[in-house]
């Protein structure tokens, strides 16, 4: 399914490295450097790096035309609260790639901000692209906004918001749990597409709800309602009524239109009709008397 090992799930991890510059332990040591130089603005308490300026930390870096740290004095100790990358900025780890104009990370609110036009995230054959995105470490949340398309190969997911919320597995590890979509949310595979509302996604059940002006459509045969339960496993979708919701009642409608090729395909020939035939009679010799077809009314004028 698209949204499976989605690559929200490595970001968290992506930008806190530079705040070990501050002086948070760790075993992993932070390299910064610069074509251009390092500046050190003790007035303005920043520390830049110009011209292609990259940080690594073990197998993740991030990459910018420029980039800002900025520093508190705290007992004589630099304490950096934020971190801000400007231009072609490119962050990788060992499973993601993700493409920005700008990226901020908020240290004392573990934020991490993303603008772009767009933002991409890609991940093996799984890719992202919104305009802006939102990660909030300590919520254990990321947010995506503006134009916000997901698709793993023929599997897409389309919506002005998605959430993505994370949790502890039972191997301790950091996995997406459930996804949230609002606003013009479009979900669509080779054989259909729903439209809704807003929509959830769980992950691990790999099942679907979209609510609100529900609309299923496969070709040009389509059903509508209020609330769809999609199971990516089996590719069954259910249109359900609102009432089973505990909402007024409301039916469910569909259109059902047959393949036009097909169609014609098995509609018989049909004789077109012919003129009607002029017809006159004719007395025999005998006194008997004889019809005659006339093809053209000039057949008989001529006779």
């Amino acid at each position: 399914m698209i949204f499976k090992s989605f690559v929200l799930c490595g970001l968290l991890t992506v930008l806190p490295v530079y705040a070990q510059a501050a002086g948070a332990s760790s075993n992993q040591e932070v390299v910064l450097t610069s074509e251009g130089g390092l500046e050190w603005d003790s007035n303005k308490k920043t520390l830049s790096a110009d011209t292609k300026a990259l940080v690594v930390r073990g197998d993740t870096a991030l990459g910018a035309d420029k980039i800002v740290a900025y520093y508190n004095d705290v007992n004589g100790k630099q304490d950096i609260f934020r971190v801000k990358a400007f231009g072609n900025v490119m962050i990788t780890t060992d499973k993601q790639v993700v493409y920005a104009d700008t990226a901020t990370y908020e240290i004392a609110d573990s934020l991490v901000i993303l603008k772009g036009n767009p933002v991409k995230l890609i991940a093996g054959d799984e890719k992202m692209t919104a305009k802006v995105v939102e990660l909030w470490q300590n919520k254990g949340i990321a947010i995506a906004k503006n134009n916000v398309v997901a698709q793993k190969n023929s599997r897409k997911l389309e919506a002005d918001t998605v959430r993505a919320y994370f949790a502890k597995n039972a191997k301790n590890a950091t996995e997406i749990e459930r996804f949230e979509a609002e606003n013009n949310v479009v979900i669509s595979t080779e054989r259909e597409k729903v439209q809704g509302n807003t929509g959830t996604y769980w992950v691990q059940k790999e099942t679907a709800m979209l609510e609100g002006d529900v609309k299923i459509s496969q070709g040009n045969n389509f059903i509508m309602g209020e609330v769809a339960d999609i199971n990516m496993k089996t590719g069954v979708s259910r249109l359900q009524t609102p009432s089973e919701k505990g909402k007024s009642k409301k039916q469910v409608h569909g259109v059902f239109t047959p393949d036009s090729a097909k169609r014609k395909q098995a509609q018989p020939e049909i004789e077109k009709p012919r003129k009607p035939e002029m017809l006159k009679e004719e007395k025999r010799d005998n006194g008997s008397e004889r019809t005659e077809k006339l093809l053209s009314s000039s057949d008989e004028k001529g006779e």
